[in-house]
């Protein structure tokens, strides 16, 4: 019994020399990334006029959306490379030029634009064509087209 004793002095002798004063509470939160693109296009971007000259002609409104911490980029690409190409006979073309922000972009490699620095964005910017007008008896009948795709990643 005088062991048991002993023991459990001891036991309560060193709980209370561990016992603190002070505690701590980490309190953390975190946010996602967020990245995010829409394409509004203008009504006219699906009826253009193919046979009236167009100069920076506003075919699209695009909103981004980043919180990255580093910045982010947008990259313009043109499946025609700056084209308007018939649906079906391929060899009938229609060269055009667009502004993205009223900057040219380079759609025959495709053009990335960097925005730099931390923080919360959401930037509409608009998207302009340029093109010279066909007269109608100069083309094939039938529709033109090029798909333009806009992907924004964080830098």
């Amino acid at each position: 019994m005088k062991n048991f004793f002993m023991i459990a002095l001891a036991t309560m002798t060193m709980t209370s020399a561990f016992a603190a004063t002070t505690g701590t509470l980490l309190l953390k939160g975190s946010v996602p990334r967020l990245l995010d693109i829409t394409v509004t296009p203008a009504p006219i971007a699906s009826t253009l006029p193919l046979n009236t000259t167009q100069a920076n002609t506003a075919v699209a409104v695009i909103n981004e959306k980043s919180n990255s911490n580093t910045g982010y980029n947008v990259s313009i690409s043109s499946a025609n490379l700056g084209q308007l190409v018939h649906d079906t006979v391929g060899t009938s073309v229609i060269n055009y030029s667009l502004r993205y922000n009223g900057g040219s972009v380079n759609l025959a490699t495709g053009q990335t634009f960097t925005y730099s620095g931390a923080g919360a964005n959401n930037n509409n910017r608009n998207v302009d064509i340029s093109y010279t007008g066909i007269a109608h008896d100069l083309l094939i009948e039938g529709d033109y087209s090029d798909t333009v795709t806009f992907t924004i990643a964080a830098n």
